[in-house]
């Protein structure tokens, strides 16, 4: 059996392109090990949103590179962000196999193989590129990518210059993915994209995709991953709202509380439209988790425009953050601005939102055991002889029995 190590950094996008490129290889001649363990191929998904991800990339390729120096017949595959963005640095680092780009990051197994490859401009990209999957390797939830791409240029952000522009997998691959999942015994399915708010195939939005999906028998749930504000828009909330499949658990992109600075950034929504869409979410679906990104120390930050993010953030009846400090991206008009937040008082700053993130899910938790929730999920582990499953309010769960790994779960919030 020919060993496959595989390591994956970043979005649940790469996830699930991950299990689709391990889908690729023939189960009778190859085998998936872990990545810490002697593989004769080793493939490294990389990921470039911070300089944080570019440096865990280069580690993992060198690491896999040291273990090549052992073995000389061993391959090193790079694909993903940074590996878009990057070649030529990749390829500095020593003696890499093959570099792919995202679009064809898919098509591993039959390059390898020896099918015809140049490495592709992924802006030159113009369709969806899909190859179904039915093992999520470890997950118990499915993560299903059915858009990729982003035209909206937002001024820190790599990613549609490593992701190209938007194009979306047509209603008959996402249903049929799905289907595949189901077979395989998944329960829940993640619907994800770069930006998966500006999915259409054409004729169907995401509206459409998530109506359908609802009506396969043995999905039990559907979680939405990220949604631009402005495309969360009235009409996909009234149409989803009556779907008992869809967790109330929605994940939106803030990034600032500051009208001022979202201008800067280039975002395409004011705090007004904010407010309005979380008191439409919480309306539609009572008790609902909430929760934002939020970059801090963007360039021109100042201590009062991140106080109003913070007094914007509490006022709201959000679930949790997720807080990144900003991290400067070559090629993005957001390096070349002036007055650049030096790193301590990022820090600082995104100690104080990771701080009042903590307050936030104390409160909402306290709502939900106001209320008795009923919370539902699928059982992913067991610890101490429990159950343990993340909710579809985004609150993990301990049940005091042992249930079977990957059936649906229900249990009133009470502690």
């Amino acid at each position: 059996m020919i060993r496959i190590a595989i390591s994956t950094l970043g979005c649940k996008i790469n996830q699930a392109e991950s299990a689709a490129i391990i889908d690729q290889f023939d189960a009778k001649i190859f085998v998936l090990v872990p990545w810490e363990e002697i593989a004769d191929i080793y493939i490294i998904n990389t990921c470039t949103v911070t300089n944080r991800t570019d440096y865990k990339s280069r580690y993992l390729i060198r690491q896999a590179l040291t273990r090549k120096a052992d073995n000389p017949a061993a391959k090193v595959v790079v694909t993903g962000c940074f590996a878009q963005r990057s070649p030529e640095e990749i390829a500095d680092l020593g003696e890499v196999d093959l570099v792919v780009d995202n679009q064809q990051k898919l098509s591993i197994a039959e390059i390898l193989a020896g099918a015809e490859f140049v490495f592709q401009d992924i802006m030159l990209s113009d369709s969806f590129s899909y190859k179904s999957c039915t093992d999520m390797h470890g997950h118990t939830r499915a993560f299903q990518k059915i858009q990729d791409g982003c035209d909206f240029y937002c001024s820190y952000c790599a990613v549609p210059y490593a992701r190209g522009h938007s194009r979306s997998a047509n209603l008959e691959q996402v249903l049929e993915q799905a289907r595949l999942f189901v077979q395989s015994g998944y329960k829940e399915i993640v619907l994800g994209g770069v930006n998966l708010g500006l999915y259409f195939d054409g004729k169907h939005d995401l509206g459409d995709a998530i109506c359908s999906m609802a009506e396969l028998d043995g999905l039990e749930l559907i979680r939405l991953s990220s949604i631009e504000p402005q495309l969360f828009s009235s009409a996909l909330i009234s149409r989803i709202k009556a779907l008992p499949k869809v967790c109330p658990h929605f994940h939106i992109p803030l990034q600032s509380g500051s009208d001022e600075l979202l201008q800067k950034m280039g975002r395409h929504y004011d705090t007004t439209l904010v407010i309005n869409l979380v008191h439409e979410l919480r309306a539609a679906f009572p008790h609902c988790a909430i929760g934002f990104d939020v970059i801090t120390g963007f360039p021109g930050e100042t201590d009062a425009l991140h106080e109003e993010t913070y007094h914007f953030i509490s006022s709201l009846p959000l679930a949790y953050l997720h807080v990144f400090s900003y991290s400067k991206r070559k090629g993005t008009p957001a390096a070349t601005l002036l007055h650049q937040v030096p790193k301590t008082l990022k820090t600082q700053r995104t100690n104080n939102l990771t701080k009042l993130s903590t307050q936030l899910q104390e409160r909402y938790q306290k709502q939900l055991i106001a209320n008795e929730v009923t919370l539902r999920g699928i059982v992913e582990t067991h610890k101490n002889g429990c159950s343990e499953f993340l909710s579809d309010h985004f609150i993990r769960v301990s049940l005091p029995e042992l249930l079977p790994i990957g059936i649906m779960a229900t249990q009133k919030y009470n502690s």
